[in-house]
């Protein structure tokens, strides 16, 4: 009996000490999650890293950045609603970056 115990308590005492280790290996883990491309919070329009680190997570395989973790409540309440948002913001960045470079860099003088 005395030996049941000792080997149960052992067992107790590792599985808590393997605790830390496995939580730190998840997160550690990288994520195949597409990168949020963003400077903003898609549910405030707030700048991230305005209101301290921004909340991370990831949501159908993208990576969300929101700038606080209360904006998560209203993320999900309607995600896809702020997912088109998103996408939308992506490509309107991305017309104003193409049209902000000259097309050719031989534009502006003659040869």
């Amino acid at each position: 009996m005395k030996l049941i115990r000792t080997f149960s308590l052992l067992a107790l005492a590792l599985s808590f000490a393997a605790a830390p280790l496995s939580s730190r290996a998840a997160d550690t883990k990288k994520s195949d999650a597409k990168p949020y491309k963003l400077d903003k919070c898609i549910v405030s329009d707030e700048k991230l890293g305005e209101m301290g680190k921004p909340y991370v997570m990831e949501y159908k395989g993208q990576e969300i950045k929101l700038c606080c973790k209360s904006c998560k409540k209203d993320f999900d309440k309607n995600p896809e609603k702020f997912i088109k948002k998103m996408h939308e913001a992506e490509k309107k960045a991305a017309k104003s970056d193409k049209s902000a470079k000259p097309a050719d860099d031989h534009a502006g003088h003659n040869h």
